[in-house]
This record gives structure tokens, sequence and C-alpha cells, in this order.
């Protein structure tokens, strides 16, 4: 009976053709927040599979997933980029996350502490910082 229950999902996922999943990797930004993102992530989202938002174009059961796609590309690479830094001081990234079969979406924002002196001489101290947020999405 297993092998046969086997067998049907097997066929399942192969006539479906299943969602082709983008690995995630560190591509640009500071390591250290990367490595710091990766880990809260991990602990407040436990056996979650992390994948690249690059994923989106090829899943068929996001409603949505070539729009919100688009949009995250338009943050990434386009005309929002200021917004979205990927720098010495700073890490942000679009994250993908998979359990069994459902999806959730994640912005992480990450800054290095840092200290500047405003226009009238006081001296500004921000903490370093991660905020990972997550992004709603409707599933099939």
């Amino acid at each position: 009976m297993k092998k046969i229950l086997f067998a049907i999902v097997a066929v399942f996922f192969i006539a479906c053709g299943g969602d082709k999943l983008v690995k995630f990797e560190y591509e640009k930004g500071n390591k250290e927040l990367f490595e710091k993102a990766n880990n809260l992530i991990k602990e407040k989202y436990p056996n979650y599979n992390l994948y690249s938002w690059k994923s989106l174009e090829n899943i068929s059961s996001i409603d949505n997933a070539k729009q919100i796609y688009n949009k995250i590309e338009n943050y990434v690479y386009g005309n929002k980029q200021e917004y979205f830094k990927n720098d010495e001081t700073h890490y942000s990234n679009y994250i993908l996350l998979e359990k069994n079969g459902r999806y959730r979406i994640l912005v992480v924002k990450c800054s290095k502490a840092s200290k500047y002196k405003n226009p009238f001489g006081l001296i500004i101290e921000n903490p370093e910082r991660c905020d990972i947020n997550e992004m709603p999405i409707l599933q099939k």
C-alpha cells in the first residue's frame, strides 16, 4: 500500500512538474550580517528550507507569483535600490521559505552599528539591527 501511495505522489509531481526552486546563496552585501540574518531566520522558522526569491519566477502554487517576482526585482535591481541597500554596512534580501509544500516570503534588512554627526552637531548612534518581516502571499 505504501509503495502504491508513493508511486501516485511521484506521478503527480512528475505530471505537474513541481516547483523549480533556486538555491539560496550569498550574493552581495555584508557577509557577517548575511550570516546573522540566516541564523535569526533558522531560529524563528525552524525546519524551513531557504530558497532565493528568484524561485518565484517558476512557482505555480503561489497566486500572482510572477507579479511578486517583478515587484521584488524592481526593489533589488530597479529604481528602488537606494531603499534596498547591499554594501559593507547593510544586507537586504527577500527569502523564500518552504516547508511541506507551503511557502513564506521574508523581507530581511540588516545594518551594522553606526555613528554620525547631525547638522546641529549632535552625535547620533544607531545600534546594529536586523529586521525580518513576512510578506503576505496567497497560495493555491
